[in-house]
Formats: structure tokens, sequence, C-alpha cells
């Protein structure tokens, strides 16, 4: 026997990604795994299974729209042109509206004066109250047409592709299938429009003079009331110009304020000069008007040195005799005579201020030059600060007054200036209601039609004065009708295909899952007499007929399925393998005998193990007793040897049966006991094949399809839903289980499906275990050679 070292087991995302891949059906040996991308394949496969319903889809949408289009009448366009605004330079000039519209020099009005708002006068043409007016007419003699009518079918657009081409031409269009209801409806439009551009608007200058006359006494009023109030404000505040004024007055407080510092600071100066003067002095001012006055008094100073004479008298003679002396005593008498006149005439010159108080002593002192020039500044000193205190008073009264005036104009001369804009503003507007109103007095005048017709309402003719209807868009209505009859019946499809979810041929099990497809069996077609086995199918060859094609291509099948599992791999190979499927009824066991078989006849010691502890059927397939099997052997009651029981079809294929069902012995699949079995049968043979139970429903093929070197999925095409299958391979992912490929089972190439259920001979054998397979029929191996 020989042996290989086994690679790591990996996960079925990646091992599908390192096995070689196999063409069953064009016998590849190796092939690289596809691209990934965008795969149109299965949509391609889903359009042909379902090309007769996208035909007919397609046929019934295409033929509704042919009916529709032979059926249908023809369409007639008719049309008419107007001129709405002057074309020349001298008829702009001559028009009327121009002429009211001209500027105070005289001149024509500018440019835009003639420009139309195009948007704005179309969307007038097509508006309901237009619409109904023109529908009211036609009615009287096409009571079908309604409005509704008129709005699909009129069309208004100015003539002009851009801005080099574009005209000053309205073009009215209208559609039906009768030619005289077009006709008709066009010659009612074309009056409506006309009148629409003389009496209409008349009637609409003639609201707007009434409406201006309307506004102007209410205008005139609140004029003459704001020209009062400002007359008012102006005579009450002598404003003129608010803000010159401001200027001015913001100026005068300035210049005040410059003024008071400038006083002050004299003022001080004065003050302290004062000072100093009366310190050295020691007069007040009135007494030192006083003593200048004595002082420069001839009589004062004639008596004042005659008493000093005789005093200087009266010391000489005191000291020569006594003071009873005759002479002295004349003397004296002499002197106070003198005094006598010094003191009136002192009183003469001071008046009563001076008189009898402490001062008058100093006051009669005589004062010469320099203390009477210093009782002049002294003087003139005191009258200067008077006179700055009285100017220092009257400036700092001016400039509250200024202050004042200062915060209280901002608010007289907003005022001012509000009452002055809304004046404005009023006058203005009334001036501009006066002209406005005699420039529509000037239109309301004019007499012509301002809009031209230049194309008359007409259908066009051949030269034969036949109608020429509208151009039909029929061929275009039929292929998007075909386009879209394609894409519902593809969209039918594909919903049909979602709905009915399963596998339709083997390339739809190779784009719906990761792994490779490493095999395609065909649908046994002798099943319902035969079981489906390489031994029947080589009896059947031998016993009735050696060129059937169907028996042959069940053999090749599985000699291409074993030939690619053998060289799946390059540095390892297969030496043990679980057969599984999504879903019970698959056919698995079948694949699993026969790939056994095929195996055997190939020289390699195989062993089928029936795993599937719940509904054993391998047994049933090869009319072996099942007493003790695989449930035994996890008891640990018997040994492999005792129970491996050998096929009578092929040599080297042994078998190991279930044994009668135990409750629990399922579980015992994730033993340790059952690890150390597996690793014990490989070690015997060539080949372990395990039939599992299906994975949808047993966990338990999860553990042992986990400890081989991967598990084979059986997929029956036409039967198994396609979401159970890829719900079971995203289990397999999840828990790391190595997936060896699929197997297509029951595909069928090139001829339509017969019968999507297995025969009655797998339904009793495989699922029911009703009876054993008929013991006539012969299982006969090909001799080795």
């Amino acid at each position: 026997m020989e042996t290989e070292q086994d690679s790591p087991i990996v996960p079925i995302s990646n091992q599908s990604r390192q096995v070689q891949q196999f063409s069953v059906d064009e016998g590849e040996e190796s092939g690289a795994p596809p691209a990934k991308g965008l795969n149109l394949k299965p949509l391609f496969r889903t359009l042909a299974r379902k090309a007769i319903v996208i035909i007919g889809i397609v046929g019934l949408i295409g033929g509704g729209v042919v009916y529709q289009i032979k059926g249908g009448k023809k369409t007639y366009q008719g049309d008419f042109r107007m001129l709405v605004e002057p074309v020349t330079t001298e008829a702009r000039i001559a028009d009327p509206a121009a002429l009211a519209n001209r500027g105070e020099g005289g001149g024509v009005p500018n440019r835009e004066f003639f420009s139309l708002d195009y948007a704005t006068q179309l969307e007038i043409l097509q508006s309901p109250q237009m619409l109904s007016a023109i529908a009211k007419q036609v009615q009287k003699k096409y009571p079908e047409v309604t409005e509704e009518i008129l709005k699909k079918g009129l069309v208004i657009l100015r003539v002009g592709d851009n801005e080099l081409t574009i005209t000053k031409i309205l073009e009215v269009r209208f559609m039906g299938t009768d030619p005289k209801l077009v006709e008709f409806v066009l010659e009612e439009t074309k009056k409506k429009y006309l009148k629409y551009s003389l009496d209409e608007r008349k009637t609409r200058i003639g609201e707007g003079v009434k409406f201006i006359e309307d506004q102007l006494p209410g205008l005139s009023k609140r004029v003459n009331d704001l020209k009062s109030e400002l007359q008012v404000i102006q005579q009450q505040q002598k404003i003129t110009d608010p803000k010159e004024q401001g200027a001015q007055l913001i100026a005068q407080v300035r210049t005040v304020e410059t003024l008071e510092l400038e006083t002050q600071r004299l003022l001080q100066e004065q003050k302290i000069l004062y000072a100093n003067l009366q310190k050295q002095l020691d007069f007040t001012p009135n007494e030192a008007i006083a003593a200048s006055a004595l002082s420069e008094e001839p009589q004062y100073k004639e008596l004042l040195t005659k008493v000093k004479e005789v005093e200087g008298q009266i010391a000489v003679e005191t000291a020569r005799f006594k003071s009873a002396n005759p002479i002295v005593e004349a003397l004296e008498r002499k002197r106070a005579n003198l005094v006598a006149l010094l003191n009136k005439q002192t009183d003469r010159i001071l008046g009563q201020n001076l008189v009898g108080t402490q001062a008058n002593s100093k006051v009669q002192n005589f004062q010469n030059s320099i203390r009477i020039g210093l009782i002049k500044q002294l003087v003139d000193t005191a009258n200067q600060v008077q006179v700055l205190e009285a100017r220092s008073q009257a400036i700092a009264e001016t400039k509250n007054n200024l202050t004042r005036q200062a915060r209280e104009f901002p608010s007289i001369a907003r005022r001012y200036n509000e009452l002055q804009q809304q004046l404005d503003i009023a006058a203005r507007t009334r001036d501009q209601l006066l002209s406005q109103r005699e420039t529509l007095r000037v239109q309301a005048a004019q007499s012509q039609v301002p809009w031209e017709m230049i194309s008359e309402p007409q259908i066009p003719r051949d030269p034969k004065g036949n109608l020429i209807p509208v151009a039909s868009k029929n061929r275009n209505k039929l292929v998007m009708a075909l386009f879209g009859g394609l894409v519902l019946g593809v969209a039918v499809a594909i919903i049909m295909e979602k709905f009915r979810n399963i596998f339709y041929c083997p390339d739809d099990v190779k784009d719906a899952v990761d792994a490779p497809l490493l095999g395609s069996i065909p649908l046994y077609k002798n099943a319902r007499k035969f079981p489906p086995s390489i031994a029947n199918a080589y009896a059947y060859l031998e016993g009735k007929d050696r060129n059937n094609k169907n028996a042959s291509e069940f053999i090749e099948a599985f000699d291409s399925l074993y030939t690619n599992i053998r060289f799946l791999s390059s540095n390892r190979t297969i030496s043990s393998l679980a057969v599984g499927s999504a879903a019970v009824g698959e056919g698995k066991s079948t694949v699993a005998l026969n790939l056994a078989h095929v195996a055997a006849l190939a020289g390699q010691r195989v062993l089928l193990v029936d795993a599937n502890l719940h509904s054993p059927s391998l047994h049933l397939l090869l009319e072996l007793p099942n007493v003790k099997g695989l449930s035994n052997l996890l008891d640990n009651k018997n040994e492999p040897g005792e129970i491996i029981q050998r096929s009578p079809e092929v040599d080297n294929l042994f078998v190991l049966t279930a044994g009668l069902p135990v409750p629990g012995t399922a579980r015992r699949l994730a033993s340790s006991g059952m690890q150390y079995l597996m690793e014990e049968l490989q070690a015997t043979f060539d080949l372990v094949i395990y039939d599992t139970p299906a994975l949808i429903d047993s966990k338990d093929a999860n553990f042992l399809a986990a400890r081989t070197d991967g598990i084979l999925m059986v997929v029956t095409i036409r039967q198994v839903n396609f979401s159970v299958v890829k719900k079971v391979f995203s289990q397999l992912e999840n828990f790391g289980i190595p997936c060896l490929g699929t197997v297509a089972n029951h595909a069928t190439k090139g001829k339509k499906y017969q019968s999507s259920k297995p025969s009655v001979v797998e339904e009793k054998n495989e699922y029911l275990n009703l009876s054993p397979v008929p013991s006539g029929i012969r299982k006969l191996a090909p001799k080795k050679e």
C-alpha cells in the first residue's frame, strides 16, 4: 500500500482555490480556477432556459403595440405665426408706447424699453383663463373640446433656436386627428390672441389709469403733510442743512471749550499775581487806592509837611523848655490845628469808609513812587480778576447751552432727515404716477393692433393639395415596446428561477459555490427497473445492449469522478473522504457506493462505511446483513475485523454497515473513540469512504467530515433547493471543514428532463428501507486481467 504525507486540512474557502479542477464534459485533466469577476453565465443560462417565456412576453407586448398602431388614426398639426414686437428702429420710434415714454429731453427710450418679457407673455397666452375663453368659443361647434384638450394640444413657442437666430415671432401649434377641428381651434385662438393684444390690453391700461388716479389724492395729501411738518421743524430749530449745521454746532462747542480753558488759565495767573502784590503792599485794593490818593493830593502833602515841621519845632523847644512853656504850648496848638486840617483833608479824600479804622494809619502814610506803582498794578490785577471771572461764567453758560443743543440736535436732525426722505419718496412716487398716467393715456389712444399676423392658421399640404399628417412615431413606439417586453421577460425569467430555487444543470452548481465541480452523474434511465449502480450498468451492457449510451455515460461519469478525486492535488493522496448532501434523497449513498466500486476496480483496497446511523441504506443496496456494524464498534463490543464485510461485487471493496440503530449512538460520531477508529481504518485501507447523514438535518456529519481529507458534496439537479445548498456550504466554511468538491447528480445533457424524483427502487432502499434489492438482478463486476 502506498503511503504519502498528508497535507494539513484547510477550510473549504481556501482549499477550493488550491485544488485542481477538471472539466467533466470535455475530459480535460486540469484547469485553473476561473478568475473572479462579473459572471454572466448563470444569467445567460437562465435566459436560454426561459427563452419561450421571454419570447412570449415580447410577442404579446409587441403584438399589442402593433395592433394599437394599425387601429390608430392619423394626426394633423397646424400653426400660425404672429409678430409681437417692432422690427425696425423706425417702427419702434413711431410706436405710440415709445412716443409716450420719451425721456425728459425728448429722446428715444433706451433699447430695454422695447424688450418683451417672452417667458411671462407665453405663460399668459397659455394660462387657464385664456384657454378657457378659447374653449368656450370652440365648444359652440365642437362641444367635445375641453380646456384640458387645449392644454395638451396647444403649443406656443418663440421662433428661433439660439441667440443668433431667435426672433420676435411667436408660433402657435395645435395637433389633432380631425383636420377641420385643428383649423377651427387655430382660427379661434388667433382671434383671441389678437383681441388680447388690443382690447384686453387697453382694458388693463384703463384699470392702470384708474388705479393711479385713486392713489394720487392720498399721495398729494401725504406730500403736503410732510412739507408742513418739515417747515415747523425749520422754523423752530432754524435748520436748513442738518449735516452742515451739526458740524458747525460741534465746532462751536469745541471753540467754547478751548476759550474756557484759556480763560481759566489767565484767571489763575491773575489771582496768583494779586496775592503776591497784596502780600507786598499789605493793602486791600480799596486801601491801596486810598493810600495812593492821599500821596498824590498836594494840599495833603503840604499840611503833612507843616505838621512835621511844627512837630520838629516842638521837639526842639521841648528840649529847651519845659512843657508849660508858652512857646511850646503855642506850637502844640498850631500842630493841633494843622492836624485837624489834615484830618479834614483826609476825610474829604477818603470819605467815611476808612475813617476810624486801623487801616487808616497805614493809608495815611506817605507812599513813594515804587509803592505807588505796585498799588496801581494791584488795582489793575484785581480788576482783571473780576473781568476774567465774569468772562468765565459767561463762557460756562454758553458752553452749557451749546452742549444741550448738541445732545438734542441728532434726534431733531434724524427726524428732519426722515421727513425729508419720506417727502422725497412720496413726491417722486407722485411724479412717477403722474407721468405714467399720461403715458397710459397715450397708449390707450392708439388704434392699431400691436401684434401682426405673418402666417395664417393652416395645415401643411403636399403639391397636390392633400393634407400632410404628422410624421408617425410608431417605429419608436414599437422599438420601445419590444425593448420593454424584453426587459420584462428577462425580469420574469429571473423571478421564476428564484422562485423555483433549484439547480437546473451542473454549471449552476459550479457557479453557485466555490468548491470545484468534480463530477456530473447522468440520470440512470433504467433506475425504475434496476438500482443505479456500476454493477448493474455493466450487467445491462453485457446482457441487453452493448451500445447503450446512457449506461456507458453512467460508467464513464464515475470513472471521471474517481480520476478527478485521485489526482485532485499533486502534493497529497486522498485516503479518506465523506460523501454528503444538503438534503435527504439526493442519491449520496448511490454515489458513495459507485465511487467505492470504481476505486476498488482501480486496484485500491476500499472500505465503504455507512455512517448514516439514523437511516442506513448501504446494506440494502449490497444485500448484506446489518446485524452488526459501526454502532457496535462505537460501543466497543466488537473488533473491526469481526464486522467489516467483503462486497460480493468487487474483491477489493469492503463494507462497514451502520448496524442496528441504538439511541444516542449517532452522537458518538464526535467522540474520541470515533476518531481513533477512523485513524485505524485509514491505516488499514487505501481509501475509506463514509456515507454521512444529510447535513441540513444532522450536525454529527460535520465532526465526521472534519476528520477526513475532505467532504464530497452531492447536489441533485432540479431537486434540492438552491438556498439549502448555500446554507450548508456556508456552514462548512464556518466550521472549517474542507470540501473536496461537488458532484452534480441526475444531470441531463441536451434532452428535456424526464423526472426529478429518484427511482422506486432507490426510494425504497435508500430512504424507506422497506425491502431489499430484488434477488433476481445480477450484479457482476468486470474481471481483472
